[in-house]
């Protein structure tokens, strides 16, 4: 679905009396973040290759800038306007995937920043041809090996980005709920709202729970 449809959903499950009034846009837009970001966490702590189905790609039309600081002697591109990845338990975090544009037998690997100050301290790895590592930080994504060719052609990046950076026609894969909890995506969005949803009843008026006792 794309996303005002995904709203739209949660929406349309409120209490009549509720809509317009006591949910705001932005708060149902946190609760539906809030529990997608849950779902991207689960799933990649149970399928961690599966995570990139639910990746956003930015650079296809206009590559990523690479810039340099030549100060700190540092290759890095800021994050596209207005996105900030999901951060995620490994050295790749939000950024799952970087590609260069030009120089295609170039590979980018993830690392961290320990294993970075390690190849900066001279280690035999900065001997490796046909390798990039980088480092997603808070602001940024910092390069290891990045050369000034490849720089000048910038690079692309497969995102995890939250439900609050895409655009309203943007489709969004939701991940399934892999928890023990036997709740839908819009359950566990309601629940954080605060919202009971009515029981399940048969024609006579019995709730499943009174039936089920009986």
């Amino acid at each position: 679905m794309i996303k005002e449809e995904i709203r739209s959903l949660v929406w349309n499950l409120l209490p009549k009396y509720s809509q317009g009034s006591e949910y705001h846009k932005e708060v149902i837009d946190r609760a539906i973040e809030k529990v997608i970001n849950q779902l991207y966490t689960e799933t990649f702590n149970r399928y961690p290759l599966s995570i990139y189905r639910y990746t956003k790609r930015f650079g296809t039309t206009t590559p990523i800038i690479v810039s340099s600081d030549s100060s700190a002697g540092i290759y890095y591109s800021n994050y596209p306007t207005g996105v900030m990845p999901i951060s995620l338990p490994d050295k790749a975090s939000g950024v799952r995937r970087v590609t260069t544009v030009a120089q295609g037998g170039i590979r980018c690997y993830p690392m961290d920043v320990r294993e970075y100050e390690l190849v900066q301290a001279g280690s035999f790895f900065s001997l490796t041809s046909g390798m990039i590592g980088y480092i997603p930080t808070r602001e940024r994504v910092e390069y290891w090996g990045m050369t000034a060719a490849i720089a000048a052609s910038g690079v692309r990046m497969d995102l995890i980005v939250p439900f609050s950076d895409y655009a309203e026609t943007d489709q969004i894969l939701i991940p399934e709920n892999l928890s023990d909890k036997d709740e839908s995506f819009t359950d566990m969005v309601l629940t954080i709202l605060g919202v009971i949803r009515p029981q399940e009843t048969k024609d006579d008026n019995v709730t499943t729970i009174e039936a089920e006792n009986k």
